[in-house]
C-alpha cells in the first residue's frame, strides 16, 4: 500500500460533559473540543489550529523560528526539507500531544512501544512539560518583576541621589523615601559622601544594617480634644458662648518631614441654640424714607421671630449716607444743615454713625431707631463700604461677642470703593482702623473707600456673615459682591422694606446650613489640601472639599486634612496656622514642628580626630568638613585642589586618563561621577568599574539573572554564562522515559542538543521518518482480522505479538480514558474498504488490537439515475436553445418591420403630371340637347 494512502482515523467527539482527562492525546485523531480550541506542533514544527481544511486535513502555517534553527549552520537540510526529498513522499502533519496530556506519546516512542513492547512513562513526560511550562513562566514573571523593581527604586533613588547630600539633614530633606547609611564601612572605594543617601530599599540591598539607616518619621499629637456640644434649645442649662464647642479637635501638633504629607480628621458639629449677634446697618439717603418707617419697628418683632431659633439673640443699629465733601454732598451751610428740597426736615448729612450698640433690649431699639432722620446726598452710590469697614473692625463699640455674628445691609443703591475718593481729594488708601468718636466716623474725609478684598479680609477676621438686603434694581450688582465675600447672602427687599424680618431669616437659615474651612496663612513651602464628608454620603476634594453645604442643626460633618511640608523653613523654627469655619470664632490651632535634621547629627563629634587631624565634625558616619576643607575626610584645603600632584595618584599604571575619564579627582582621590540613571554607578579606585557595562540577554543585564560587578556578571545559582543566559536546570531536557534528551542528545543551557540527526524536538523525542503505530501495524491487522494483505502468507510467524479482539461497530471501540496508552486507527487495505482499529499496551506490556470486523467500502455508482439524468439534461438543454432561438428572431421581425414602417413614413412623392398621359375618359355632347 502507498503512503500517501494511510490517513489518520478520528474517533466521535465525546460529550461536553466528559470529565476533564478522557480526552485522548492530540496526534492520535482526538478534535478539538469546541468550547477550547487549543493550538499544537506539528511534527515539521508547523503551527496546527484546531480548525479542520479540505479533505480533513488540519490547517497549517509556517514554523517559527527556533533558537535551534537560528544555530543550524548554511546548507544544512532541516526536518522540513527531508519531506521534499526526491522519491519520498510527503508525510501529513501530525499534530503532537499537548503537555500533562494523559496517554500522549510521539511517534518515537509509539515505535519502540510496538517493537519492543515497553511501556511509556506518561506520568514522567507529564512532569517534565508541565516543569517546562511553570519554569518558563517564573522565569518571564521573575523578568517582569525585575523590571518592576528596578523602575520604582530608579524613580524613588532618583530624588535621593540626585540631591548630592553631604548630611544626613540634607539627605532627608530630599524626600521622604530617602535614607542615610551612618555605617562606618558603608562606602566602596571611589563612592562620594552622598552615596550613602539613597532609596530605602537601595540602601539595604548595598549592605547597610536597618538599624544603621537614619529615615525620622513624622507624626501627628493631639493636645486638646473636646467632644462638640450637644445643646438643645430651652434646656435649662444656659452655657456661655465660649463654653460651646462645635468643631473638634481644638489644638494639635504636627511634625514634618519634607514630602511627607500628616492627616488628621476634624469633626464640626452645628449647635442648637447657639447665640447671635445681628447689627442693622440702613441706607439714610433720602430714597430711603418710607423703609425707616417700616424699620422703626423692627427691633420687637425680629426679636420675637430670632426666639424660634435662639434663646441668645441681641440686636443693634447704624445708619451711613456718604462721605461730608464734594461731589458726594453738597457743602454750602444750608445743605449741610438740611440737604432735602422743599419743606422735608432731614438730618445733616455724615458718613456712619452706630445708633444703637448691640442689645437684647427690643423695645430700645424701636425707641432709637423712631428718632432717626432721612439725610440726602448728590450722586447715586452710596458710602456703605466705610460703614461695613467700621463695623467689622470696631467690636469693642459695636459690642460683639464671639458668637454667630450677623450684618444686615440694607440698601436701594450702588456702591462707592477703593479709588471713588480721588473725586473728593482724597488719595490715602484706607487703612481698616476704628476711627469711631461718639459713635461717629471721623475720618471719611481723609481715607479713600475700601476695596472689596479689604472688606473680605476684614470680614474674615472677625468672623461677620453679611446679609445684602437690597431692592430689585440692583439684585445682579450685590449677587456679584456675594461671590467675592465669603459666608454672604443677598436678599430682594421691598420698595418699602416691608419684607426685611422674612428676608434675615431665610438668609441667615441659607449661612448657617454652609459650613467653609479656611485657613492662616501658610508658612513658605507648606500646602494644606481638604476632603469633605458631607451628609448623605457626599466626598469632596480640592476647593470644594472645604465646603459642606445643606447642614441642619446637629448635623455633623468631617473633614479630612493633609499638610505637607515641601521644604525645611531657613531657621528651622516651628511655626503655627490656624483653622477655622468661616462665620465662626471656634478654630483649630495647628503648631508645625519641621524634621530638619537627624538624631545621629545631635551625637556628632566636632573636630573629631577621624576628620584629618580635627577639621570637621564626625556625624552620622561620616565627616561635615570645616569652612575651607574639602575631601571625604576633609583632608585638603580648598587651595589643594587644583594642584597636579594630586593628579598623579588618580591615574591608573601606564595611564593618562584621570579617574578613567569617569570622575573627577578631589584630595589625590577618585570621586566617581553620577549618571542619568541612578541605579547605574562607577566605582572603583580609579572609577574603573561600573555596574551596567555587562553582557546583556534578552535585553537585560547579565539576563536578569545575575549581579554585574565591574563589568562581569556574577550569576545566581544554576546560571551560568557571559551574560548568565546558560541555565544549569535539567528539568527542561527531561524526556518521558526519564532520560535527559531522551538518552540522544546532551542538555546545553536546559535545551537538547540531538546528536543523532533523525531525531528533534524539545527533548529529542521526535522522529519525521520514523512509522508510526498505525502504519507499523496495519499489514498485520488487516492479515489476522480479514485474511489480506502483503503479510497474508506469514501471519502465523510475524503477527502473534499482540492480542486481537473483534468489535462489531467503531462506537464499541476503545475510547481515551483508559489508563493504558491507546492509538486510533484508520487504513486502507488492498481493495480501497477502511478499517478502523485501536492499539494500545498495558501495565504487563502486552498489546491489545481492537479491530471493526467490517471494513467500510465504497460502494458503486447507480447508472439508471446517471443516464436519466444526462438524457434529461440533454433535453432540457435543447428546448432552452430552440426558445432562445426563436426568441432572438421575433425580436430581429420586429425590429426589422418598425424600421421598415419609419422608411415608409419618410417617403416623398411628386404631384405632376405625366405629359404623354391621356385620360380613359371621352365626353361626348348631344347637339340636340337644350338644357331643358
Amino acid at each position: 500500500m502507498k503512503p500517501h494512502q494511510i490517513r489518520r482515523w478520528r474517533p466521535p467527539r465525546r460529550a461536553v460533559g466528559d470529565r476533564q482527562g478522557t480526552s485522548p492525546p492530540l496526534g492520535q485523531g482526538e478534535p478539538f473540543p469546541p468550547s477550547l480550541p487549543r493550538p499544537g506542533l506539528t511534527a515539521a514544527g508547523r503551527n496546527v489550529f484546531p480548525g479542520r481544511g479540505k479533505r480533513g486535513r488540519a490547517r497549517t502555517f509556517p514554523p517559527l523560528p527556533s533558537p535551534s534553527a537560528a544555530r543550524r549552520p548554511a546548507g544544512s537540510r532541516t526536518d522540513g526539507d527531508r519531506g521534499a526529498r526526491p522519491g519520498v513522499p510527503p508525510r501529513r502533519a501530525q499534530p503532537s500531544p499537548l503537555p500533562g496530556q494523559r496517554g500522549s506519546v510521539s511517534p518515537s516512542v509509539r515505535q519502540s512501544v510496538g517493537r519492543a513492547g515497553a511501556r511509556p512513562l506518561p506520568g514522567a513526560r507529564r512532569a517534565a512539560a508541565m516543569a517546562e511550562t511553570n519554569l518558563k513562566w517564573l522565569t518571564w514573571a521573575g523578568i517582569l518583576c525585575y523590571l518592576i523593581w528596578n523602575g520604582f527604586a530608579q524613580q524613588g533613588g532618583s530624588d535621593c541621589i540626585k540631591a548630592n547630600a553631604k548630611s544626613c539633614g540634607e539627605c532627608i530633606q530630599a524626600g521622604p523615601n530617602c535614607g542615610w547609611c551612618k555605617k562606618n564601612d558603608f562606602l566602596q572605594e571611589g563612592e562620594p559622601t552622598s552615596a550613602r543617601c539613597d532609596d530605602l530599599a537601595a540602601l539595604k540591598s548595598k549592605g547597610c544594617p536597618m538599624e544603621d539607616i537614619e529615615n525620622p518619621r513624622g507624626s501627628k499629637q493631639v493636645l486638646e480634644d473636646r467632644e462638640v456640644t450637644n445643646r438643645k434649645i430651652g434646656a435649662a442649662e444656659k452655657l456661655k458662648p465660649e463654653a460651646i464647642t462645635q468643631i473638634q479637635p481644638q489644638k494639635l501638633v504636627l511634625k514634618l518631614r519634607v514630602g511627607e504629607p500628616q492627616t488628621f480628621s476634624l469633626k464640626f458639629k452645628r449647635a442648637e441654640d447657639y447665640p447671635i449677634d445681628l447689627y442693622y446697618l440702613m441706607d439714610l439717603s433720602y430714597s430711603m424714607k418710607d423703609d425707616l418707617e417700616n424699620v422703626k419697628s423692627l427691633g420687637t418683632a425680629l426679636m420675637l421671630e430670632m426666639e424660634k431659633i435662639t434663646s441668645d439673640f441681641r440686636i443693634g443699629f447704624g445708619s451711613f449716607v456718604e462721605k461730608t465733601v464734594m461731589p458726594y454732598i453738597s457743602t454750602t451751610p444750608a445743605k449741610l444743615r438740611n440737604p432735602c428740597t422743599g419743606d422735608q426736615n432731614c438730618t445733616s448729612p455724615f458718613s456712619y454713625k452706630n445708633v444703637l450698640s448691640l442689645t437684647s433690649e427690643g423695645n430700645k431699639f424701636n425707641e432709637l431707631v423712631g428718632k432717626q432722620h432721612i439725610s440726602g446726598n448728590l450722586d447715586s452710590p452710596e458710602g456703605g463700604f466705610d460703614a461695613i469697614m467700621q463695623v467689622a473692625v470696631c467690636g469693642e463699640q459695636i459690642g460683639w461677642r464671639n458668637v454667630t455674628r450677623l450684618l444686615v445691609f440694607s440698601t436701594d443703591a450702588g456702591f462707592h470703593f477703593a479709588g471713588d475718593g480721588k473725586l473728593g481729594g482724597i488719595v490715602l488708601p484706607n487703612d481698616g482702623k476704628c476711627h469711631l468718636e461718639n459713635n461717629m466716623y471721623t475720618m471719611s474725609h481723609y481715607y479713600d473707600y475700601p476695596s472689596i478684598a479689604h472688606l473680605v479680609q476684614k470680614l474674615s477676621e472677625n468672623n461677620i456673615q453679611t446679609i445684602f438686603a437690597v431692592t430689585e434694581e440692583f439684585q445682579a450688582v450685590y449677587k456679584e459682591l456675594k461671590n467675592l465675600i465669603p459666608k454672604s447672602a443677598v436678599g430682594t427687599l421691598s420698595s418699602n422694606s416691608s419684607n426685611v424680618i422674612q428676608l434675615i431669616i431665610d438668609a441667615y437659615n441659607s449661612l448657617s446650613s454652609e459650613v467653609i474651612l479656611e485657613n492662616s496663612k501658610l508658612p513658605k513651602g507648606v500646602t494644606i489640601s481638604y476632603k469633605s464628608f458631607c451628609k448623605n454620603g457626599v466626598n469632596d476634594t480640592q476647593e470644594d472639599g472645604r465646603k459642606c453645604s445643606n447642614i441642619s442643626i446637629g448635623d455633623e460633618v468631617r473633614f479630612e486634612i493633609n499638610v505637607t511640608a515641601n521644604e525645611c523653613p531657613k531657621k528651622g523654627q516651628n511655626e503655627t496656622i490656624k483653622i477655622k469655619p468661616l462665620g465662626f470664632t471656634e478654630e483649630v490651632e495647628i503648631n508645625l514642628q519641621f524634621i530638619c535634621e537627624c538624631q545621629c547629627q545631635s551625637e556628632g563629634e566636632p573636630n573629631s580626630p577621624a576628620c584629618h587631624e580635627g577639621n570637621g565634625t564626625f556625624e552620622c558616619g561620616a565627616c561635615r568638613c570645616n569652612e575651607g576643607r574639602i575631601g571625604r575626610l576633609c583632608e585638603c584645603s580648598t587651595d589643594e585642589v587644583n594642584s597636579e600632584d594630586m593628579d598623579a595618584y588618580c591615574r591608573r599604571e601606564n595611564s593618562t586618563e584621570i579617574c578613567s575619564n569617569n570622575g573627577e579627582c578631589i584630595c589625590g582621590q577618585c570621586v566617581c561621577k553620577k549618571r542619568e540613571n541612578t541605579n547605574e554607578v562607577y566605582s572603583g579606585k580609579y572609577c574603573e568599574c561600573d555596574n551596567f557595562n555587562c553582557d546583556r540577554s534578552n535585553g537585560l543585564i547579565c539576563g536578569g539573572n545575575g549581579i554585574c560587578k565591574c563589568r562581569v556578571c556574577e550569576c545566581f545559582p544554576n546560571f551560568t554564562g557571559s551574560a548568565c543566559d546558560c541555565s544549569l536546570d535539567t528539568l527542561p531536557c527531561m524526556a518521558s522515559n526519564g532520560q535527559i534528551c531522551n538518552g540522544r542528545g546532551t542538555c546545553e543551557c536546559g535545551t537538547c542538543n540531538c546528536t543523532d540527526p533523525k531525531f528533534q524536538g524539545p527533548t529529542c523525542e521526535m522522529c519525521q521518518t520514523c512509522l508510526g503505530v498505525c502504519a507499523e501495524h496495519k499489514d498485520c491487522v488487516q492479515c489476522r482480522a480479514f485474511d489480506k494483505g502483503e503479510k497474508k502468507e506469514t501471519c502465523s510467524q510475524e503477527c502473534m505479538h499482540f492480542n486481537m479482539t473483534r468489535v462489531e461497530s467503531r462506537d464499541k471501540l476503545p475510547q481515551p480514558g483508559q489508563p493504558d496508552p491507546l492509538s486510533h486507527c484508520k487504513e486502507k487495505d488492498v481493495d480501497d474498504c477502511w478499517f478502523y482499529f485501536t492499539y494500545s499496551v498495558n501495565s504487563n506490556g502486552e498489546a491489545n488490537v481492537h479491530v471493526v470486523e467490517t471494513p467500510e467500502c465504497p460502494s458503486g455508482p447507480d447508472i439508471i439515475p446517471i443516464v436519466a439524468g444526462v438524457v434529461a439534461g440533454i433535453v432540457l438543454i435543447g428546448l432552452a436553445l430552440l426558445l432562445i432561438w426563436k426568441l432572438l428572431m421575433i425580436i430581429h421581425d420586429r425590429r426589422e418591420f418598425a424600421k421598415f414602417e419609419k422608411e415608409k413614413m419618410n417617403a416623398k412623392w411628386d404631384t405632376g403630371e405625366n405629359p404623354i398621359y391621356k385620360s380613359a375618359v371621352t365626353t361626348v355632347v348631344n347637339p340636340k340637347y337644350e338644357g331643358k
